[in-house]
């Protein structure tokens, strides 16, 4: 009988590791297919010259790595993005304000809050369409609001020094409703105890917030903004919808438009690899530091 249960047991651990291993075999698969190699294949790509429309794929080493930092185009591009940043203190802003009308029952906050998430579940190319008719420099509502006061309104669409406040303003609206979501459900994980304790000492409703509310909400506010900085640095579908190639002068083209553009308006794959691999880095690097900085302000609890 006591041998038995040692085989037993080791039977056990044997369907246990079948069982792990027939579930994480698809995953597995899947990503080796369509990342693993589509990204090995990129890399690849970036040094030859393929244009995508022959087999041929010639090694010139370094050479695209070199025509696209020489690329006024490119750092217009990179420029660009950065700005596409901006709207994260934006939307976190406003989503906290959100969430905490919601989490303390402010009547009308659970309207709002679908109204806010709305964009969020919308589709995209909608939205675009409707923001295009809002701003639009003849008839838009914009513009007509500040003719009411007697101001010009700017070419919101047409002028390189306004399209991208345009996108910037429509990527901010559209994410505060998820935001709000994320800190929403922190707020519900922090516990009850550590506010009647504040209470019990005295803290006012300020000081609650600043020290046990802003602490606790640290975790999801760094989750929210790694995403945020990585979804912001890849920005395209807006600048495509919203422009025609990239805006005028480029000031609207980000980064990721600027390598689809390269891939499949000049047919210069290799190019456009080169730069993939460059971006990624670079987001790579982004976010090392950002989990590097995370230690200084990120509250990790007891």
């Amino acid at each position: 009988m006591t041998t038995s249960t040692p085989r037993r047991a080791s039977s056990m651990r044997r369907h246990e590791r079948l069982w792990g291993l027939a579930f994480v075999t698809p995953i597995a698969v899947q990503a080796l297919l369509f990342c693993v190699i589509p990204v090995g294949i990129a890399v690849y790509a970036g040094f030859t010259n393929w244009n995508g429309l022959s087999g041929r794929r010639d090694f010139i080493g370094f050479a695209n790595f070199g025509e696209f930092l020489t690329d006024k185009y490119f750092w217009i591009a990179s420029g660009n993005t950065v700005v596409m940043l901006v709207p994260i203190p934006f939307y976190l802003f406003f989503g906290i304000l959100l969430a905490l009308g919601a989490h303390r029952g402010t009547p009308g906050s659970g309207v709002f809050r679908t109204l806010f998430f709305l964009p969020y579940i919308s589709s995209i190319v909608a939205l675009v369409v409707l923001w295009k008719w809002i701003f639009n420099y003849q008839y838009g509502l914009v513009n007509q609001g500040l003719a009411l006061v007697g101001i010009q309104g700017p070419d919101w669409l047409g002028d390189p020094a306004w399209i991208k406040t345009t996108i910037v303003l429509m990527i901010g609206w559209k994410l505060i409703g998820i935001t709000s979501i994320y800190i929403l459900a922190a707020l519900k994980n922090i516990p009850p105890t550590y506010y009647e304790a504040a209470r019990i000492d005295g803290a006012s409703t300020l000081r609650q917030f600043f020290q046990i509310t802003l602490p606790m909400l640290t975790p999801a506010i760094f989750f929210l903004t790694v995403i945020g900085v990585i979804g912001s640095l890849q920005t395209f579908v807006e600048v495509q919808l919203f422009t025609s190639s990239g805006g005028p002068d480029y000031s609207a083209a980000t980064i990721t438009y600027y390598i689809w553009q390269k891939a499949f308006g000049s047919n210069e794959l290799g190019l456009a690899s080169a730069t993939a691999t460059f971006f990624a880095l670079v987001l790579l690097a982004v976010t090392l530091i950002q989990l590097r900085l995370s230690r200084r302000w990120v509250f990790e609890g007891e």
